[in-house]
C-alpha cells in the first residue's frame, strides 16, 4: 500500500508538494498510511474508534500545518512519530478521565467536533442529516442535545432522565454509526473540513 512512497526521491518530491499545498497528494498519503497507523494505534490504544479518531486528528495536523513541514528521517517514520505521540497523549487522557469523572469525554467532542466542522460544506450536508436521522431515536436526540444544543453530559442526563453513563454510550454509539454511513466521505472530511473554517 505504501510503495508509491518507497522511493527516496519519489518521497521527496511527495513531501515538497504536500508543503506546497498539493491536495492531491495529501490524499494519496491519506490513503497510502492510513490503514497501517490505525492498526500500529490500535496496537497501543486496543479501541478501534480511538485509534482511527488519533489518526484522523493527525493528518488534520499535517494538513493544516503542511506549510511547515520537516522531515528529517522518511515519511514514514515521520507519520508513525506522530501517531506514538498522539496515542500517549491519549493514553495520558484516558488516566486523567478515570480520575475525574465527571470531565466530558473529550475525545469524542473532538470527533463530534470535527464532524460537526464537516456538515457545514454543503456537498456533505445532506449525506450527514440523512445518516443522523437513520441513528435510533434515543441515540439521536442524545447526540443533539450535545453537538446541536451543546448541553453537557450531565445535563442532557438530567433532561432526558437517564444516567451519565447511559449519555456517553448514546454518543460513542452515535459517532461510530455516524462513521461507518459517512466512511465514503472519509477523504473528503479530512481535507475539506480545514479548507472550509480557513
Amino acid at each position: 500500500m505504501t510503495d508509491a512512497f518507497a522511493d527516496t526521491s519519489v518521497e521527496m518530491q511527495s513531501i515538497a508538494s504536500l508543503r506546497n499545498g498539493n491536495h492531491k497528494v495529501f490524499e494519496d498519503i491519506f490513503k497510502a498510511w492510513y490503514s497501517p497507523l490505525c492498526t500500529y494505534a490500535r496496537s497501543i490504544l486496543h479501541d478501534t474508534d480511538d485509534a482511527e479518531d488519533v489518526v484522523q486528528k493527525m493528518f488534520c495536523t499535517l494538513w493544516d500545518k503542511h506549510s511547515d513541514l520537516e522531515v528529517h528521517t522518511s515519511l514514514g517514520a515521520y507519520l508513525y512519530r506522530s501517531v506514538h505521540n498522539a496515542c500517549l497523549n491519549q493514553v495520558k487522557h484516558r488516566n486523567v478521565h478515570s480520575e475525574y469523572q465527571n470531565r466530558e469525554l473529550q475525545a469524542n467532542s473532538e470527533a463530534g467536533d470535527s464532524l460537526h466542522e464537516v456538515v457545514v460544506h454543503n456537498e456533505l450536508e445532506a449525506a450527514f442529516r440523512d445518516a443522523l436521522q437513520k441513528l435510533p431515536e434515543q441515540c439521536r436526540r442524545v447526540f443533539e442535545l450535545s453537538r446541536e444544543e451543546q448541553l453537557s453530559y450531565p445535563e442532557i442526563a438530567e433532561r432526558l432522565h437517564i444516567s451519565r453513563n447511559t449519555v456517553e454510550n448514546h454518543i460513542s454509539k452515535a459517532l461510530r454509526l455516524l462513521r461507518q454511513m459517512l466512511k465514503d466521505f472519509l477523504v473528503v472530511i479530512v481535507v475539506v473540513a480545514r479548507i472550509v473554517v480557513m
